[in-house]
């Protein structure tokens, strides 16, 4: 037996009519604190007895990460107009072609 976080993560049933669309706001309360989602629908780190065990520093080090590169970088993501990136379906999932990003320093000003 087997399931499919992915397809899982994009089922009607699950999450709604918008379950295909990108919404951040998915995983806010009503005022804008981030909720718990039950690990048994959004299962990316398992759940029940085979929890994942590095959850917790896995989600440490993501945030302390992403802060740190967002402050000093800017992104601009450089996909033609209308077109929709295209996934591989693998163990890992990645997308087709890559994402195509323009990477700039920004100005640091010391206070």
């Amino acid at each position: 037996m087997s399931y499919q976080t992915y397809s899982m993560g994009r089922m009607e049933n699950i999450w709604g009519k918008d379950c295909c669309e990108y919404k951040p706001e998915r995983w806010l309360d009503e005022n804008g604190v981030y909720k718990q989602v039950s690990p048994f629908k959004f299962p990316v780190f398992h759940a029940g007895s085979r929890m994942c065990l590095g959850k917790d520093m896995a989600y440490i080090q993501m945030k302390s990460i992403a802060a740190s590169v967002l402050e000093m970088f800017e992104f601009d993501v450089q996909l033609e107009k209308g077109k929709i990136p295209e996934y591989v379906l693998s163990l890992t999932l990645r997308m087709k072609g890559g994402l195509p990003v323009k990477v700039k320093e920004r100005c640091m000003t010391s206070t």
